[in-house]
């Protein structure tokens, strides 16, 4: 078997920099979210890492960007699946990767597209200035916020902030498990306490949205690609209208105007849940980046 390890915060030196050069990928693809999601495991083939993902005891290797003998590094993957005893199966695929592996191993995979796991992909621009027909909705809560909270401020999400927003997050979860299955948000929970457990570690930004001393939202994120930021996490009182769209909106202008760099907000996949769906669908995405996956058949 390859020796495999948990991933710690010290292996963000190695890896973030294949991670960032993994273009066209999907959010799962970047140093926080292999840290913060589900139990994920690293190994080194050749200095290059190559991951096996357990999410709730499904096990899975992301494709393995970045190597320098794809299938050679196949090869080891399949013989690690072997000796464990599971179907290889491999996650987060671009189209012309699934090519590449059927012109490898012909008709020995079956691919499938993960809806609940597309990306939606926005021009930070769009979000920043809510411009266009299509947006005059999400203009409107903005506005009617503005107007009945004039005094509202947005801060940056620095080190003092976190313990409001840590206690802001427990409320969230407490109140939406109220009429939600906790079990539906378990990953989202852990993911989102590590994520303030080491927010400096990780590089993470982000912002607040205070309303009379009180937070009603906030925002984080990193970029992980040089023309990307990735939206990991944002929640929102759910009793007021507007904070929703309005953190959306400042977080993007912040970034526009700070990083203008990251052309790009990839505000990650909505879990297959139904209201994130019709919420981040709302904004209407640039792109819904597709996820394949590739499962070997038996022989």
């Amino acid at each position: 078997m390859l020796d495999f390890r948990p991933i710690c915060l010290e292996d963000r030196a190695w890896i973030e920099p294949v991670m960032q050069a993994a273009a066209g990928h999907g959010s799962e693809f970047s140093f926080v979210n292999l840290y913060l999601w589900g139990d994920q495991r690293v190994a080194s083939v050749d200095g290059t890492p190559v991951f096996l993902s357990n999410f709730s005891g499904s096990l899975t290797y992301p494709w393995p960007v970045g190597c320098r003998d794809l299938p050679g590094t196949l090869e080891l993957l399949r013989q690690d699946a072997c000796e464990r005893g599971i179907p290889l199966r491999l996650f987060g695929l671009l189209p012309e990767e699934r090519d590449r592996l059927e012109a490898l191993y012909p008709g020995r995979f079956r691919f499938h597209s993960v809806r609940d796991s597309a990306d939606y992909v926005y021009e930070t621009e769009q979000l920043a200035q809510l411009h266009g027909k299509k947006l005059q909705a999400k203009r409107n809560h903005c506005n009617r916020f503005e107007a009945a909270y004039p005094d509202y401020r947005v801060l940056p999400l620095t080190a003092d902030q976190l313990p409001r927003c840590r206690a802001f997050t427990d409320e969230w979860y407490r109140l939406h498990f109220l009429e939600n299955d906790p079990a539906d948000y378990a990953l989202e929970q852990r993911a989102i306490g590590l994520a303030f457990d080491h927010f400096d570690a990780l590089g993470m930004t982000g912002l607040v949205l205070e309303v009379e001393g009180e937070v009603v939202a906030f925002a984080m994120g990193n970029p992980i690609r040089p023309d990307m930021f990735d939206v990991n996490f944002e929640k929102a009182r759910a009793d007021m209208n507007g904070p929703y769209p309005m953190i959306n909106r400042e977080f993007a202008r912040r970034i526009a105007q700070e990083q203008p760099q990251y052309r790009f907000l990839n505000r990650e996949d909505d879990m297959g849940l139904a209201g994130l769906r019709r919420a981040k669908e709302s904004y209407i995405p640039d792109l819904l980046l597709e996820k394949l996956l590739a499962e070997e058949l038996p022989a």
